[in-house]
């Protein structure tokens, strides 16, 4: 409890501790009033119109005191006191302003914190032709009215809690208390309160923290930048988790195919939209295996191809003087940078770099007789599949393994390829997101939510997937 005696020896001691706070004096009928704020963090419109103003203005009879100013005198609705002194250093760099009344035991704290934000843009990484242009970002008050907007159900839980021992980062799970499973709420509440370090400053921090400790290739939480999308899996059951400073939301439990499902497939035709997703499953093999295909058949086994296409690789090979393997590694290798070379530039020329390192590099490569010209249309092939695919994060892990799929297919030819792509199977299937198989609903299997998933229509999909476990199935 604060000391009503002491209260200038309190505001000695912080603005000791804290860098950068400013102190405003109030004298109102002899009694002194101290507002501490931190000014780059606060809202100084508001702190000067809704407490200082009518501070100043005040000329009733009645004695203040904490609950008098709370009740009669300032206009602003975030407003509550307190007595434990401990934290009012922790009230200010949170962006609150900190009423100090001359003699009192309690103190007011008003939130008058500001932050500099963007508006509500399109997203970038989720682009979309059919879906809503509303993404999220790095204010998390902005990013919850967005789920606000969309989900007017009094069910609709917000659970904060602050993590990180020196940024103090607001996380939020958002879920319908009367759908998730309570389990897995459980589960993600209790590793997020498990996590003690200096900060976090993205949600990629609480990603790795909820992910299981196996140290596995494949992404077991799903990220969303739509608020459509993030909403869409509330409603399934899931838990969204909000992060102040990121505007990615991490959406658990995630299954396997559930990274292959786009927002847009649910906007579309029904038959288009069964189309994409088959499409997109086709090209996760892709990205995976063609290149360890071509080494295969190049290296060890080109007689299981019909005698006309054989002709043709051998001719378009003879100028290489580099082994299938060396040729597949190479240009995977360059393609690798192309992309990351891409990531990094500025906007306005990576494109451009992009499309004239391809072109020029592929085909200069051909004409000095370094790569086949197989090769150039498998590797930007396989490539493009890559790009096909509805969740970016889990094409990741595919960049890595297609490697390891080359290698063990030049080591054993065919059969190290039928091996490399069951050690990947077996993989996948071992994985389990908050308990739940990753490759539900295929192992196990269950028809009607792979039906319901493929399908992608509102009019049959009249159950949640059996496989979240939801305590309502019924949409």
């Amino acid at each position: 409890m604060m000391d009503g005696d002491n209260y200038l020896s309190i505001i000695e001691s912080i603005k000791n501790n804290i860098t950068g706070i400013s102190v405003r004096k109030l004298t109102i009928k002899n009694k002194g009033i101290y507002i501490l704020f931190i000014t780059h963090i606060t809202n100084r419109d508001s702190l000067s119109e809704n407490i200082i103003k009518p501070l100043l203005q005040y000329n009733g009879s009645q004695t203040l005191t904490a609950e008098s100013i709370i009740n009669s005198v300032i206009y602003i609705d975030d407003v509550f006191y307190a007595e434990d002194e401990n934290k009012i250093t922790d009230y200010i760099l949170e962006g609150k302003s900190i009423i100090i009344i001359s003699e009192s035991s309690k103190y007011i704290v008003v939130n008058t914190s500001k932050s500099e934000k963007r508006n509500i843009q399109s997203p970038e990484v989720e682009a979309s032709i059919k879906s809503p242009r509303d993404a999220f970002n790095e204010n998390l008050d902005s990013n919850l009215s967005l789920i606000r907007h969309r989900i007017k159900d009094s069910s609709l839980k917000l659970d904060y809690h602050v993590v990180g021992v020196r940024t103090k980062t607001s996380v939020v799970l958002v879920y319908l208390e009367d759908v998730a499973n309570s389990k897995y709420v459980a589960a993600i509440q209790k590793r997020i309160n498990e996590i003690n370090v200096d900060g976090i400053l993205e949600s990629g921090y609480i990603l790795k923290w909820l992910s299981n400790k196996d140290a596995s290739l494949f992404p077991q939480i799903g990220v969303s930048e739509r608020s459509d999308s993030a909403c869409a899996n509330i409603l399934e059951g899931r838990i969204c988790i909000l992060v102040d400073g990121s505007n990615l939301a991490l959406i658990a439990p995630k299954n396997f195919i559930g990274f292959l499902d786009s927002g847009e497939d649910h906007y579309d035709n029904n038959y288009v939209g069964k189309f994409v997703k088959f499409l997109r499953f086709l090209c996760l093999i892709l990205s995976l295996t063609l290149s360890a295909l071509y080494v295969t058949i190049v290296a060890y086994q080109p007689e299981i191809m019909p005698a006309q296409y054989i002709l043709a690789l051998a001719s378009s090979r003879i100028q290489v003087p580099i082994n299938a393997v060396t040729e597949a590694v190479m240009m995977e290798v360059m393609m690798e940078l192309l992309r990351e070379a891409n990531l990094r530039l500025p906007q306005q020329i990576g494109s451009s770099i992009s499309i004239v390192g391809t072109i020029v590099i592929g085909q200069a490569a051909v004409y000095a007789g370094i790569v086949s010209p197989l090769m150039v249309i498998i590797v930007a092939l396989s490539s493009m599949a890559s790009f096909a695919v509805g969740d970016y994060s889990v094409i990741n892990p595919i960049r890595l393994l297609k490697f390891f799929m080359i290698f063990i297919s030049a080591i054993f030819g065919l059969y190290g390829f039928v091996m490399g792509l069951t050690i990947v199977v077996i993989k996948i299937i071992s994985v389990t997101s908050f308990g739940i198989p990753y490759t539900a609903p295929l192992v196990p299997f269950n028809f009607k939510d792979l039906k319901n998933f493929f399908s992608s229509n509102i009019f049959t999909n009249k159950e949640r997937p059996d496989f979240l476990k939801p305590k309502d199935k019924n949409r």
